[in-house]
């Protein structure tokens, strides 16, 4: 993890404001076109769910809001984001999966390959199905593919804690398009209204051209 100390944080009113607040997140859902993104994990051979993941990532990478978080007591900016999704175990149940970002799409994805073979056939005895990682700079993410929702809001953790936490829901079909229900919670320490604007424009624009880049 790369991170600086914020000594003059730009929005300290309004982390101020805030902070006092028992329960300072808030959701919001939306819809993002995925006919490219489908096609694009289709044809690269790589996991759909986990493309919709990374596009999202790299939507926030330059968004700097995303990338504050509270370590020690003090406002830190990463210098940019991994992300953790949610995926099934033995017995209908889940378990957490981390994943490092790159910049360079082909070399993510062929590492995440070489990843996933490796826990397929390593020993899995001694590992917690819910084991968190000790990192701060993570995006959550978990998906209900069954689940057509057109809201959705996330357990809430600690106060401080300031991970955005994303949800996919079931695909549909409409205007000769494929769209995701998508359900982002985010803390209102450092993020509001603009940069999910900002976020929802960035990721359709990656959604709709998916590319190697």
């Amino acid at each position: 993890m790369s991170f600086r100390v914020v000594e003059d944080y730009y929005r300290q009113e309004h982390f101020d404001f805030f902070r006092p607040f028992q329960n300072p997140f808030y959701s919001v859902t939306f819809p993002l076109r995925c006919t490219a993104l489908k096609r694009f994990a289709s044809t690269a051979g790589v996991s759909t769910y986990l493309s919709l993941c990374y596009f999202f990532t790299k939507a926030m990478q330059g968004l700097e809001d995303f990338r504050y978080r509270l370590h020690e007591g003090r406002i830190v900016l990463f210098d940019h984001l991994d992300f953790g999704l949610t995926l099934p175990a033995p017995g209908g149940r889940f378990c957490f999966g981390y994943y490092s970002y790159d910049e360079n799409t082909e070399v993510f994805f062929r590492r995440a390959k070489q990843e996933q073979e490796t826990v397929a056939n390593g020993p899995q005895k001694e590992r917690r199905l819910l084991e968190e990682s000790d990192r701060w700079n993570y995006v959550f993410f978990t998906a209900l593919p069954k689940v057509p929702f057109t809201s959705f809001t996330h357990a809430v953790g600690h106060r401080d804690r300031a991970e955005p936490q994303v949800a996919f829901g079931k695909f549909y079909s409409e205007s000769d398009n494929l769209w995701v229900p998508v359900g982002l919670q985010v803390n209102h320490l450092f993020v509001d209204g603009t940069a999910l604007g900002e976020l929802v424009e960035a990721a359709q624009e990656l959604y709709d051209e998916p590319v190697a880049r």
